[in-house]
């Protein structure tokens, strides 16, 4: 199915029950998924690809602590055992994502992620905690190299851990080489402010730590090469000169060519049916992205869910205008008394 035939079932279906029917469509297309697999699935998805909202909600679309209270409620009524995770998200923080791999994994094995879109940063990294991975035919997960804020300006600025380090190292070399070019990359550095670059050193290794960990506890568990397997991709995914932009892509072809035991599959290698019911599904999630206020959904198809909204455009009071000036005092023509007239007369002669 496309996205135009979940809208016009959606549609329908609003105008037949008089009332919005998004919830229960998408409810029934995570049932339609769960039947041909036999395994509870919950969606976590946030509207992340839309520009406007994404410039409005900021960190709200991306994976937080808060979250937990979502995968709390969306598995409370799903027993332990297998599950499957339909994954949509820009990423987020490595510690949040390990406080919710720590959550599910307390209680749910195997666990697979399937992603029909795209799944960048730490949601790569949620998505590797899995024992098996299936993507959409057009699905790309992303780097896993971290990202750390500064204030330069009176503003916040993104910095790749790795090219900052990079920075820091070419600017010692330049300086060792030629000691007077210690003024040119002192303000660079000086605006990073004290332990930045030990800050940047501990995020890119706990991100490979993590990976390197749930890779080789679940995908690759049993196997003897498990622990060098998962740090070779790890360590891969974690480093920014490989990719040169955070928000480059990362196709299976490429995870397959770095360990072609991966078990990062295809959606319809698990059959047709299959692989259409789980792209029905998420044009339902995201048709309720673009008809509703939800901009990020975890949730079970039997209602249990946390449903966060968009974040209303803050309006201020209006700006009061400054007063008008005030007229100039009417000019007052006040009669010479006698004294007075007879000194004006002197001054003339």
């Amino acid at each position: 199915m496309t996205w135009d035939e979940i809208r016009l079932e959606i549609l329908e279906a609003s105008q037949t029950q008089g009332a919005a029917q998004h919830d229960n469509i998408r409810r029934n297309k995570i049932a339609a998924v769960e039947k041909i697999s036999g395994i509870p699935l919950i969606v976590y998805a946030s509207d992340f690809t839309d520009i406007d909202r994404a410039a409005r909600n900021g960190a709200g679309l991306q994976i937080q602590l808060q979250d937990k209270t979502g995968f709390l409620q969306a598995t409370s009524d799903i027993p332990d055992g297998p599950l499957d995770v339909l994954l949509h998200s820009p990423g987020g923080s490595p510690a949040a994502t390990e406080s919710i791999v720590h959550l599910l994994r307390a209680r749910f094995n195997p666990i697979r992620f399937l992603i029909p879109h795209t799944s960048k940063s730490a949601a790569t990294m949620l998505a590797l905690s899995g024992n098996e991975v299936l993507l959409g035919e057009a699905a790309e997960l992303g780097p896993i190299d971290p990202q750390l804020q500064f204030v330069t300006e009176q503003r916040p600025v993104s910095v790749p851990a790795r090219a900052a380090i990079d920075q820091f190292e070419r600017a010692g070399s330049d300086i060792n080489l030629d000691p007077t070019k210690l003024r040119v990359w002192l303000p660079i550095i000086r605006q990073y402010g004290p332990g930045f670059l030990q800050e940047c050193h501990n995020a890119i290794e706990l991100s490979e730590t993590l990976v390197t960990n749930w890779l080789s506890n679940y995908m690759f568990n049993g196997e003897p090469d498990a622990p060098e397997k998962a740090r070779k991709i790890a360590k891969w995914l974690a480093d920014h000169n490989n990719f040169n932009s955070h928000s480059r892509p990362v196709w299976r072809e490429q995870l397959l060519e770095l360990d072609a035991s991966m078990k990062v599959r295809l959606l319809q290698e698990a059959g047709r049916d299959f692989d259409d019911a789980v792209m029905a599904l998420y044009w339902a999630v995201d048709v309720t992205f673009n008809d509703t206020d939800a901009i990020k959904l975890i949730e079970h198809r039997n209602g249990s869910a946390y449903i966060q909204l968009l974040r209303p455009a803050v309006v201020g009071p209006p700006i009061p205008l400054p007063p008008p000036p005030s007229p100039p005092p009417p000019l007052i023509h006040t009669p010479l008394n006698r004294a007075q007239r007879r000194q004006q007369k002197k001054g003339r002669r």
